[in-house]
């Protein structure tokens, strides 16, 4: 099943994720912002939102009991259907990132999501989306991420 991660929305928006634990079963997705939604899934938390901006984002949280995997990813999608419908969501990815993270983590969003952000504004009728997913290891107790998308933000390397 693929489950897909992401980021914010409005400008100063810090969005607080899920504190998950291993035993929690999957919820279905919600709103948790404009034009973000989420789902929690057992070891998996993640949140699909419009990057149509492409600002600046940090990603930010803690892995307690050992490594996740932390990932992001800029796709293209139908507006305004895509959080309800999957197949809204256009396979190919033009912007992929995957890191291991352990305790308190910072990881800046790469320029590169520019870049893909383009590929989504040049296709007529399509918005940019920004997919984060936090993956627990099998060690892991509990994870948080808190997406911010914000222009006074650095870009990461």
């Amino acid at each position: 099943m693929r489950v897909l991660v992401a980021l914010t929305t409005t400008l100063l928006c810090s969005i607080p994720l899920y504190s998950s634990g291993a035993s929690l079963a999957g919820t279905p997705s919600r709103p948790i912002g404009d034009k973000c939604f989420s789902h929690k899934a057992i070891g998996v938390s993640s949140t699909v939102c419009d990057f149509a901006v492409g600002q600046p984002f940090l990603l930010r949280g803690y892995s307690k009991g050992g490594p996740s995997t932390l990932s992001y990813t800029v796709q293209c999608g139908n507006d305004p259907s895509w959080p309800m419908s999957k197949a809204a969501i256009d396979r190919r990815v033009w912007y992929k990132r995957s890191l291991t993270v352990k305790g308190n983590f910072k990881v800046y969003g790469t320029k590169d999501t520019l870049s893909a952000t383009r590929h989504c504004a040049a296709a007529r009728g399509k918005a940019a989306l920004l997919s984060v997913k936090l993956k627990m290891s099998k060690r892991v107790t509990r994870t948080n991420l808190v997406v911010r998308l914000d222009s006074s933000l650095p870009w990461g390397e």
